[in-house]
């Protein structure tokens, strides 16, 4: 067992026993004695490959849910993404939207809500990065200066927006309703252009990144500043008995697993989990084997067995 694990299990095993009373409290009480497991996720890797839907998720999710465990939804998707997946998982827990730029906490999850941020109708809102429509008016002034040809979500259809990625016009409509960062695409072919947007980016004090088949333009210099949030609003509410687990499949999620005190690389063969490991050598490594091989894994680290081999 690695000691990082291996020195939570003291404190994991005292106050895990209180989970498997099967109570469940969306609410967190400020200074609670009572300790909290909280998985942060992309959806994606919640989701059991090859099934469409989170019909197969759900089962497992409740079964987190009711041995007290927290599941915050970190990834790319918008808050409005976000809010139909919570709807359709019944998780009502806060989430990270758009690549760590948008913290959601729903009102009276917390006694003690965080010091910044703004109140909106439904949640706290602790915002990482730019606004979106400044963001995306940068974007284009960068391409403008070095003289590329973009196409970004905001010049794109509802339509072509499904197109692209693989969207029903519902979900590409929810994918446009971006807050902070712009999907883009080149339609320079030379080899030095996503460089160049790079670096010109980064003088307007924006980073560039890749996620699957876009670039996207943000104004979010850390993607886990706001999983780590979190998670001290998490430990004040419960005087520090707070274990975080971090469960990811791609490279790009190297930073939320460096940010947990347990990192879980779920593999699988879609995916190549190598690269990540060795980012991350202390995550351990779990097969994909549907939505009950990651759910067994927490359920083990919470109740303090070891691993089936």
């Amino acid at each position: 067992m690695p000691s990082r694990i291996a020195a939570w299990w003291p404190q994991s095993n005292e106050f895990a026993s209180r989970f498997w009373s099967g109570h469940r409290h969306d609410r967190i009480e400020s200074r609670s004695s009572t300790g909290r497991i909280v998985v942060f996720s992309d959806p994606d890797t919640l989701r059991e490959e090859g099934i469409p839907g989170w019909e197969a998720t759900r089962a497992t999710v409740r079964t987190l849910n009711e041995h007290g465990i927290a599941i915050v939804l970190w990834g790319n998707e918008t808050r409005s993404e976000m809010e139909l997946i919570q709807s359709d998982l019944d998780l009502h827990h806060p989430f990270i939207s758009e690549n760590g730029a948008g913290l959601f906490v729903p009102h009276g999850y917390f006694r003690d809500p965080p010091v910044a941020g703004r109140e909106a109708h439904t949640y706290h809102i602790v915002d990482f990065g730019q606004t979106y429509h400044k963001v995306a008016e940068a974007l284009r002034h960068a391409a403008a200066k070095v003289g590329l040809d973009i196409s970004g979500f905001s010049d794109m259809s509802i339509q072509e927006v499904a197109q692209s990625c693989g969207l029903s016009l519902a979900q590409a409509r929810l994918a446009k309703l971006r807050e902070y960062d712009e999907p883009f695409r080149m339609l320079d072919s030379e080899p030095t252009a996503y460089s160049r947007i790079c670096s010109a980016l980064r003088r307007l004090g924006l980073r560039c990144f890749t996620h699957e088949t876009f670039h996207h333009a943000s104004g979010v210099t850390d993607k886990a500043q706001s999983l780590r949030l979190l998670a001290s609003l998490y430990r004040r509410a419960h005087s520090g008995q707070v274990l975080t687990v971090g469960l990811a499949k791609r490279p790009s999620e190297t930073c939320l697993l460096q940010s947990v005190d347990i990192p879980v690389i779920v593999q699988s063969d879609a995916v190549d989990g190598v690269r990540l490991g060795r980012k991350v050598p202390t995550a351990r490594v779990i097969s994909a084997g549907g939505t009950g091989a990651w759910c067994q894994e927490i359920l083990q680290l919470v109740d303090g067995r070891p691993r089936k081999r």
